[in-house]
């Protein structure tokens, strides 16, 4: 149980990441705009996934956040990462009110909120410092999988059409009710 206060003040925070693990956390002191999320593709998300993946050819995924597509991102997004970048307005269109085909959606937030909302930090220092660590105890095993997972799930949803899922996942020989997921 999380009492209502732990979740105030707040911060804004953004993690993205990759079979090989976590790139961020990025911190936000202000809103997120085009041209901030621009920067920070520029400074600092483009540099990690290159260094990471050096001469390896990737592809980028976001979802249909309003800075993500920006026009000055899809343009920066089409120059560096041409016919290589799934977003709303893409080369590869992200399917609209989709949260559940992004890892960050579908994984990486909620493991963090329940592995920081159980420390119960009581300041923005305490959060972000909980945060940051809790980020670099992530298993690397789990992005690995987590993005692997990616395949089947848009599979479930060609599957059912577009229309709600369910995720399920064998665990000692039997079928275990995960979540359920509209695409």
């Amino acid at each position: 149980m999380v009492d209502h206060h732990v979740n105030l003040p707040g911060i804004t925070v953004g993690c993205g990441l990759s079979s090989r693990g976590l790139i961020g956390p990025f911190f936000f002191d202000a809103t997120v705009t085009g041209p901030v999320y621009l920067n920070l593709l520029q400074q600092s998300v483009i540099p990690s996934i290159r260094e990471d993946f050096e001469q390896e050819e990737f592809y980028f995924q976001q979802d249909g956040a309003p800075p993500h597509y920006h026009r000055d991102v899809r343009s920066f997004l089409d120059g560096i990462l041409p016919n290589r970048w799934i977003g709303l307005l893409g080369f590869v269109e992200y399917p609209p009110r989709s949260p559940d085909l992004t890892p960050p959606d579908f994984f990486s937030w909620g493991y963090l909120k329940d592995e920081v909302y159980a420390q119960k930090p009581a300041t923005v220092v305490q959060l972000r410092a909980t945060i940051e660590h809790e980020c670099t105890n992530i298993p690397r095993e789990l992005f690995h999988h987590v993005c692997y997972s990616i395949a089947s799930r848009c599979q479930q949803c060609l599957e059912q059409n577009g229309h709600q899922f369910q995720n399920l996942r064998k665990q000692d020989n039997r079928m275990i009710f995960v979540e359920s997921f509209t695409c």
